[in-house]
């Protein structure tokens, strides 16, 4: 969940977690403390500083919702950074910021649609007569679907649980295992 942003100057002093490389900038996957930000007539300017090597960098955006696509509020990441490797921040980043595109959509319509075509030519070639390609057809388009959301849900919470489990082992006194 995104925290929504009003106005530019409510991110002064939070921890924000870039989530797009742009360039000559922070890249993605790194924590970052907004020192100040105002709006002006040609856009949104913001002051900011790399939480792990102390770097000060100035970034112009167009607009508030230009800025919200490039950072987001993360406390998480924020407060256990130092227990997480770039590469395991990355896949945070794609995990938590998933759409349905993102997140199976293009194989459960690619599917959809092979299915209801294989149908279709098997009810030509009088394979099938027309119920049982539209049975088919639904009965398919189903399974495909709750297959594919299933797979991405179960590799989201698998990376997920690794993430937490790795910052649970850090704590001093022992940890929590999530399986």
């Amino acid at each position: 969940m995104r925290l929504l942003l009003n106005n530019i100057e409510d991110a002064v002093d939070q921890k924000y977690l870039i989530t797009k490389s742009l360039k000559n900038q922070a890249p993605a996957g790194t924590v970052i403390h907004i020192m100040g930000a105002q709006t002006e007539s040609d856009g949104v300017t913001v002051k900011y500083r790399v939480t792990s090597t102390g770097q000060d960098y100035t970034a112009k955006f167009a607009d508030l919702k230009q800025f919200s696509k490039w950072a987001s509020a993360d406390n998480f990441v924020a407060r256990y950074q130092e227990n997480l490797t770039a590469n395991e921040i990355r896949k945070y980043i794609k995990v938590r910021n998933n759409s349905f595109m993102a997140s199976g959509g293009i194989p459960v319509i690619a599917g959809i649609v092979i299915a209801w075509v294989l149908m279709i030519v098997a009810t030509v070639t009088k394979i099938l007569t027309w119920w049982q390609l539209l049975i088919g057809g639904v009965c398919l388009s189903v399974i495909i679907y709750f297959g594919v959301t299933t797979f991405y849900k179960r590799r989201r919470s698998k990376v997920m649980s690794q993430i937490y489990n790795k910052v649970s082992a850090a704590w001093e006194g022992g940890g929590v295992v999530l399986r």
